[in-house]
Order: C-alpha cells, then structure tokens, then sequence
C-alpha cells in the first residue's frame, strides 16, 4: 500500500520525543512505500524554526526526494482545488474564512489521490469536509 502522510503528523514527531518514538514505531516501516506531497515539504520547512527542526526535516525529506517520490501539485491538480474551493464555498458557506488555508489541505489530498496513496493525518475536520467533495484514502492517526 502506498501512502502519504500530512504535515501534521511530521509535526508530531519533530516536536516532542514521545511523539517521535510513535511516529518511528507506526511510519518507519512504511518508508519505502511512503511519498511526500511538495505542500507537505513547504510546510514543515516553513515551521522548521530552529537547526533542530530543520535537520529532523531533512531526515524526513532527503530519502522521499533520493528516491523520487516527492509529488508536486500538477496544473490539472490545481484546477481541481479551485474547483473544490468553488464548491465548498457554494454548499458549505461556514467554511469561507478557512478556505485559504484549506488549499493546501485539497492538493494533499489530490497528490496522494493522484499516486494511489493512502494519507494518514491528525486533521479530521478539515479532510472530512474535503472528501464530501474529494474521493480520496485517507484515515486519522490521531487527532491533533
């Protein structure tokens, strides 16, 4: 099975030690299996605040990209988040203030579509609303 995991759940890991002995246990063994959506790349060295962070996401990033399996947004893919965009903010108006920062939520969730991963987050609010308009694998580790 291939699979794909959201920001936050490197977040987790790079965050606290207990979180990261988790993360070895649970995601080690499906590295080779793993990919790495380029969103999910930008965010966590956005995040990487200190030299800490940033060398723990080096260590999350370097094999996904040694070995090809970093998946950036195609232009097909952001089509297709505007057109979810268009469509939550038509039928799902309470939603509005939050779609800037569902974007890049949707083209994880359309990259991991795309290469037939399963997406593993800690966010089930906002993937939930995504698949009423997204079909997608994806699951909730743990919620944040």
């Amino acid at each position: 099975m291939k699979c794909m995991l959201d920001t936050d759940v490197y977040v987790g890991a790079m965050r606290s030690a207990k979180k990261r002995a988790e993360f070895m246990t649970a995601f080690m063994p499906l590295v080779p299996a793993t990919y790495l959506a380029a969103v999910v790349a930008y965010e966590l060295y956005v995040n990487a605040q200190d030299r800490s962070t940033q060398r723990l996401v080096e260590e999350f990033v370097a094999p996904m990209e040694r070995t090809g399996r970093v998946i950036a947004p195609t232009f097909s893919d952001w089509l297709s988040a505007a057109e979810i965009v268009s469509g939550i903010e038509e039928r799902d108006r309470s939603w509005k203030s939050k779609l800037p920062a569902l974007v890049n939520d949707i083209l994880i969730a359309l990259c991991a579509r795309r290469v037939g991963a399963h997406l593993f987050t800690r966010n089930g609010k906002d993937f939930r609303l995504i698949q009423r308009h997204l079909d997608f694998s994806w699951t909730v580790v743990e919620p944040a």
